[in-house]
């Protein structure tokens, strides 16, 4: 129940600073950090959910407030047969030096984020790349990423270690 408090709450949130986020505007430019220390390879990509996910890539860039944070690039195919959305199947959580990091809605104009595509729902065989932004504690350790079955009994997980500094 806790779970699903958190995701409406999050999903109104997410509405509402993304209105905020027009005006803002940031001099510090995104850093491209790449596809991390341990990339996956198309066909070792696991399934979670009835859903192919793959780690993809993170970037630096900056809140409206000037803090830094990290945009991970996940790509998600639905492989079942009712439509699913990123937000309503996964469980993703970030961690830097083993302390969850919070997400965070509105961003500077230059970090070209767009958390459109976390709540879209996709069909059976559609792939969609979804863009998640998390708060830093600092700019120089590595982040670990990971994703895991929003509502299961299961302890499966994909887990992806990038270096940001």
């Amino acid at each position: 129940m806790k779970k699903i408090t958190t995701l409406i709450l999050t999903i109104l949130l997410i509405a509402i600073f993304t209105l905020f986020a027009l005006g803002s505007s940031s001099s510090k430019e995104d850093v491209d950090l790449g596809t991390g220390e341990t990339a996956q390879k198309d066909s070792d990509v696991p399934d979670i959910a009835d859903c192919t996910v793959d780690i993809q890539s993170c970037r630096l860039a900056q809140d409206w407030e000037g803090k830094d944070v990290v945009i991970v690039k996940y790509a998600f195919t639905n492989n079942s047969d009712q439509s699913k959305s990123f937000t309503l199947s996964f469980d993703d959580e970030v961690f830097q030096d083993g302390i969850g990091l919070n997400e965070s809605y509105v961003l500077a104009d230059s970090a070209k984020y767009s958390a459109d595509n976390q709540s879209k729902e996709i069909k059976k065989g559609a792939t969609l790349e979804v863009e998640v932004a998390y708060e830093l504690n600092d700019t120089t350790t590595d982040i670990t990423v990971e994703v895991s079955e929003l509502f299961s009994f299961d302890d499966s997980k994909i887990t992806k270690t990038f270096s940001i500094s």
